[in-house]
């Protein structure tokens, strides 16, 4: 039986593209991600899509962003991302990896590494390894990911295909619950904190508010995390600093039907 959703085609890609706009503010930044956020054509597309969203909490605080985006440069916004962020090294006091809010014992970190693993690789979906944003359970990757599963919705809806329709939907509630809806109030709570660029501080606030929304229009319960307590992962330790995709044994691919 196909699972019912209550949202037509066109919010479903509303949603989508508000979450790849997510995706974008929450990735280390360069030159064409500052220059699309800067475009006023897709700023007043993706402003429209929040209208959708219906949320006037939303929308106050992306004309925040926007109004602070205007004035910055990609230089100023590297350094405020590395600051807010870690460059080599992860800001312990704000990491923007999911492993590092979720508990501190080994076996339920491996457990949420493979099960994100195995969640983008039963929807085709690969992780570019020598990207800055190559781990998994990096912000913006979840979210770019959310993006891809909401759009798939819309053109299965569109195109009468059932089994690819539930089969998405699944696997979105499954991720709300399981990952980023978990843990997304802690990061932006995080985020607020620390930084020192408004710009990182509307953009988190924003992705919260946006998680939220959805899990409450798909009847999504997580367990969240309402703040970081900012202790290292265990399974990070011991790995000794390298990334979480260097243990393929932790890394056994899940499937979802």
């Amino acid at each position: 039986m196909v699972i019912k959703i209550n949202e037509n085609v066109g919010d479903l890609l509303a949603a989508s593209q508000i979450y790849q706009f997510l995706s974008t503010c929450l990735l280390e930044p360069n030159k064409e991600a500052l220059d699309l956020l800067l475009n006023d054509d897709y700023m007043a597309e993706v402003k429209n899509c929040i209208e959708i969203s219906g949320s006037s909490q939303m929308l106050e605080t992306f004309d925040l962003l926007q109004r602070r985006v205007e004035g910055v440069d990609v230089e100023g916004l590297a350094w405020s991302y590395r600051a807010t962020f870690g460059g080599s090294t992860v800001a312990m006091d704000c990491p923007p990896y999911e492993m590092y809010y979720s508990g501190s014992q080994i076996w339920q970190q491996t457990q949420d590494l493979a099960d994100i693993s195995g969640m983008y690789k039963a929807y085709g979906i690969e992780i570019e390894e020598d990207t800055t944003t190559s781990r998994w359970d990096h912000v913006a990757v979840e979210l770019e990911f959310l993006h891809f599963l909401t759009y798939k919705i819309a053109y299965a809806i569109e195109n009468h295909s059932e089994k690819e329709q539930e089969s998405c939907i699944s696997g979105k509630k499954k991720f709300l619950y399981a990952h980023i809806g978990r843990w997304i109030k802690a990061f932006s709570t995080s985020v607020i904190k620390k930084t020192p660029e408004e710009f990182y501080r509307h953009a988190s606030a924003l992705a919260s508010l946006f998680i939220h929304i959805e899990m409450l229009k798909l009847s999504v319960d997580a367990e969240e995390i309402d703040e970081y307590m900012g202790n290292e992962p265990d399974y990070l330790q011991r790995l000794e600093g390298k990334s979480a995709m260097a243990c393929d044994s932790c890394m056994d691919e899940e499937k979802y039907d």
